[in-house]
């Protein structure tokens, strides 16, 4: 979560569910809008400090009556009681928290109750990400080390700390409508936004900790800082990424021909070295061959699944509807193949390399394949793959259109991987899709992201869309994404 002082904490109880609608009706009946003492904190925003009646005019359903942004008239939808309240900003958590006689959790108080940073259950799994709303508190089953229902996923709970001086507020957890990798990655937001994802759970100290509500050190760092280096440098990096084009003994292990929309063949063939490398292709039902193909490589979930049963469709299954072939490789670190990188930074950048050859072993496959246009090659990405995208991008001709979706910039790495050194390398079409609200890649760190890439002006795009880390307007996420393929790799068949 960034640079935080070692904290001794006292013995703490936290709320076994998540705030509900109930428990917040309790709150507004009582007069929690118009009561000062439950509003503590001023109301900074900007320059400025709120009155007490400018900050309560935009604490407003969508009706207009006091209450979180989610409810109607005044209260929440039928039979949504036991659901967690979602829609409210981090100054009417806190304010519920004082109306309950509790506390917003610090990080250090969340950190050790989620257990973030054990294996212990199957919590993920059984947690609501990748839906379509929230559910009731507790039916899920998803329960930490602790017994905290719902810790991971359904609302994101505001905590107590702010991140620097950037006057953002600590939001942890993940919501209903992101990936399970999100429980596990920090995200800070405005304490004024109401997004229908931002709940609260609470806790009640033995003791006062006042060392644990201090300020986390922000340390994003300066996109302004990264320099690619020379052509001359640069030949010498590419040499890590040269691999032998040895026989690719590819098989079709199986066939799935179950869905509507698609036939879905799990393949294998020789790794760069000499491994082998299981593979998803997904054949389109609604085209003719030879079909556009697109290269996925996916986020962070793929690292914390352990089988590839449970892939994520949602975030790709649109460019199969579209007409569109995808494969997806089950890269070294992801579910059957996962296992821990070793040896520090050197093991970051080893797992790296190997990542990029096995980009270009999977387009060696595609090569062979007779149902395959192998001209009209993308690589679609997401998170971690937009991250690391710029690097096959930069050194691999086949691919001959891009789009990264919640990618940024890499800080603190060494140079073979440092994606700053390959973005002026990249030349060909590259889109861009970010939230307005990722706190992981903010406004100037996309922009420089674009301003590096070497792709001509004209052919690349950054597209900031209605959300966090993930856009969640899913829609225009779908609609950029296929216009940019339809533009660069042509129209469907």
């Amino acid at each position: 979560f960034g640079v935080a002082q070692p904290v001794e904490l006292a013995d703490y109880w936290v709320d076994k569910y998540e705030v509900t609608n109930r428990d917040f009706r309790r709150f507004v009946d009582a007069g929690g809008y118009r009561d000062r003492k439950y509003w503590t904190t001023p109301f900074r925003r900007g320059d400025r400090v709120l009155t007490f009646e400018e900050a309560m005019a935009g604490f407003r359903d969508a009706t207009g009556r006091q209450g979180p942004a989610t409810w109607e008239l005044g209260s929440y939808a039928e039979g949504q009681e036991d659901f967690p309240v979602g829609g409210i900003s981090w100054f009417e958590a806190e304010a519920y928290a004082r109306f309950a006689g509790k506390e917003l959790l610090t990080l250090y108080h969340w950190y050790f109750a989620s257990g973030v940073d054990e294996i212990f259950s199957d919590m993920l799994r059984l947690s609501q990400f990748d839906s379509r709303g929230p559910v009731p508190i507790g039916t899920r089953e998803a329960i930490g080390p602790w017994g905290a229902h719902d810790i991971a996923g359904n609302v994101k709970e505001w905590g107590r700390n702010e991140s620097g001086d950037t006057g953002l507020r600590y939001i942890v957890g993940g919501g209903w409508n992101e990936s399970a990798y999100r429980f596990a990655e920090p995200e800070a937001r405005d304490p004024w936004q109401r997004d229908a994802t931002f709940g609260v759970r609470l806790m009640k100290s033995t003791a006062p900790v006042p060392a644990a509500s201090g300020r986390i050190a922000d340390v994003r760092g300066d996109p302004a800082s990264l320099v690619p280096v020379s052509d001359e440098q640069f030949a010498l990096l590419r040499g890590f990424y040269a691999y032998d084009r040895a026989p690719l003994g590819a098989r079709t292990e199986a066939v799935d021909d179950g869905s509507p929309h698609w036939r879905k063949e799990t393949v294998s063939f020789a790794g760069p070295a000499g491994e082998r490398i299981p593979a998803f292709f997904f054949a389109p039902k609604n085209a003719t061959a030879p079909y556009q193909t697109i290269v996925f490589f996916p986020s962070s979930y793929a690292r914390e699944i352990p089988s590839s049963d449970a892939l994520d469709l949602v975030t790709f299954e649109f460019l199969v509807r579209s007409g569109r072939a995808v494969i997806y490789p089950v890269y070294e670190g992801t579910f059957e193949r996962r296992k821990p990188t070793s040896g520090g930074m050197s093991g970051i950048r080893d797992r790296n390399v190997t990542w990029a050859k096995e980009v270009f072993r999977t387009i060696d496959y595609l090569e062979q394949r007779p149902d395959v246009d192998a001209s009209r090659i993308g690589y679609y990405s997401l998170s971690l793959g937009a991250f690391f995208g710029p690097i096959p991008v930069a050194l691999e001709p086949r691919i001959k259109a891009s789009v990264f979706a919640a990618g940024g910039l890499r800080f603190n790495v060494p140079p073979e991987i440092q994606t700053a050194n390959f973005m002026p390398r990249v030349k060909t079409p590259v889109l861009l899709i970010n939230g307005t609200n990722d706190f992981a890649v903010p406004p100037p760190s996309r922009r420089r992201f674009l301003e590096l890439l070497g792709t001509p002006p004209q052919h690349k795009k950054l597209v900031e869309l209605e959300g966090g880390h993930v856009p969640v307007d899913a829609r225009r996420f779908f609609r950029e994404a296929l216009d940019w393929y339809d533009r660069y790799l042509g129209a469907v068949k």
